[in-house]
């Protein structure tokens, strides 16, 4: 009986070491620094490509555009906040339908433009 009490005290203490070694990590992805850059770079060239083009651009280019820059406002969102897991999932459901969408409309715009 002493055994098996001290086999059930030892397994516990393990596993308390184990969460609280668990609990002082991070449980998300670590970015590095110029990941953040490079992502804030591209959403600040595409909202000048969008901004600078909008009057020249037809429907499909907009679109296509402005899906991509809500695409890339998410991916920024994801990295910079702390979410649930739930949420976290929506986002990244939000950033893949947002690119699927854009991917679309430039395909219908390659179409539009080269092939009719």
């Amino acid at each position: 009986m002493a055994r098996q009490t001290k086999r059930i005290r030892k397994n516990i203490q393990t596993v308390q070491k184990m969460e609280e070694a668990l609990e002082g990590k991070p449980q998300g992805r670590q970015y590095k620094p110029w990941e953040n850059v490079v992502l804030v770079g591209v959403i600040c060239l595409t909202m000048f490509l969008l901004a600078s083009g909008w009057s020249y651009f037809d429907a499909v280019n907009k679109g296509m555009y402005s899906l991509l820059l809500v695409a890339l406002l998410l991916m920024y969102a994801q990295r910079r906040m702390e979410m649930t897991p739930t949420r976290e999932t929506w986002i990244r459901r939000g950033i893949f339908a947002a690119i699927a969408l854009a991917l679309v409309l430039f395909a219908y715009a390659v179409y539009l433009q080269y092939l009719i």
